[in-house]
């Protein structure tokens, strides 16, 4: 991290402080930011993480996926530890070279209709596959196995049946 940056942290206010944490914390339990480290992840992947005791990153491998946390194990003291995606690095080689993520375009809800197939993932990160049965300006009404969702059109992807 850049020294400057935190020096002028250590110089901020407390309550800056806080409101950048709340912040951090809201951008790291963002999905999309989950599903991009989750989506390089399988059972056994050889990954890097960051070690908090030594402040740098360790390899490892990745023992359980979750919703929000991987299980690893750390390919030196064979320790466990349960880590939030952001601190786990799935390609070593990935992180120094990150592109900006492209800016997403705000999906229309004018894409869908009533009767449309779609497709979404959950809060556990399944896919989920549903009709449209009602479309309102921030959401659309899905039925998907029986059950009711209310999701937002951004979160949606049209199935095409061929």
């Amino acid at each position: 991290m850049d020294s400057r940056l935190l020096d002028a942290l250590r110089n901020a206010p407390s309550l800056d402080l806080y409101e950048l944490s709340l912040a951090l914390n809201q951008m790291l339990a963002d999905p999309r930011r989950i599903l991009d480290v989750r989506r390089h992840l399988h059972l056994g992947a050889q990954v890097m993480y960051f070690d908090h005791r030594r402040g740098t990153l360790a390899p490892g491998r990745v023992l359980q996926l979750q919703a929000t946390s991987a299980t690893v194990q750390d390919s030196a003291t064979h320790t466990q530890w349960k880590l939030p995606y952001a601190a786990i690095v799935a390609d070593p080689a990935q992180r120094a070279e990150q592109a900006p993520p492209m800016p997403q375009r705000p999906v229309d809800v004018a894409a869908f209709k009533l009767g449309d197939t779609v497709s979404f993932s959950d809060k556990h990160l399944r896919e989920r596959i549903g009709t449209v049965t009602r479309i309102n300006t921030k959401s659309c009404s899905l039925l998907c196995d029986g059950e009711q969702w209310r999701v937002s059109p951004g979160l949606l992807r049209k199935i095409i049946d061929l």
